[in-house]
């Protein structure tokens, strides 16, 4: 117990106590649904990793022995740029900014860019080009 009971009131403060506080906590996050994505390197080795819907494919890739690489932080590099091989229905539609990013650093207009592109249901198989090697 420690002193006055400090530990108890704080996290009757913060919502986080045996249910006796009189604050309510937030309501719980509703669960998205899981998508798989697998991420196919230069040398034909695959990796396959579960995300959440609605992420990106760099934000999924993250938890990647080797993960997609990125260099920037406002989708104008396209270090992160990935070829999709299977599940295009199963993305997020391009946009004129991710093409644009594509064609000004001289890539296909094919490709994608992994920080723009959002894996919303299913699977997706792509290649990428940039790792990050942890």
């Amino acid at each position: 117990m420690t002193p006055f009971g400090i530990r108890k009131r704080l996290k009757a403060l913060l919502g986080t106590g045996d249910g006796t506080s009189s604050r309510s906590s937030a309501p719980p996050r509703k669960e998205r649904a899981k998508v798989e994505l697998a991420v196919l390197d230069g040398e034909g080795e695959e990796q396959v990793v579960s995300g959440s819907a609605d992420d990106t494919l760099v934000f999924i890739s993250g938890n990647l022995v080797k993960p997609i690489g990125t260099g920037c932080s406002d989708s104008t590099c396209a270090t992160c740029r990935v070829e999709v091989l299977e599940g295009e229905d199963n993305l997020s539609a391009q946009e004129a900014t991710e093409r644009a990013t594509l064609l000004a650093n001289e890539h296909s207009e094919g490709l994608r860019l992994g920080c723009c592109t959002r894996l919303l249901q299913g699977s997706a198989r792509v290649r990428a080009f940039e790792f990050i090697e942890i």
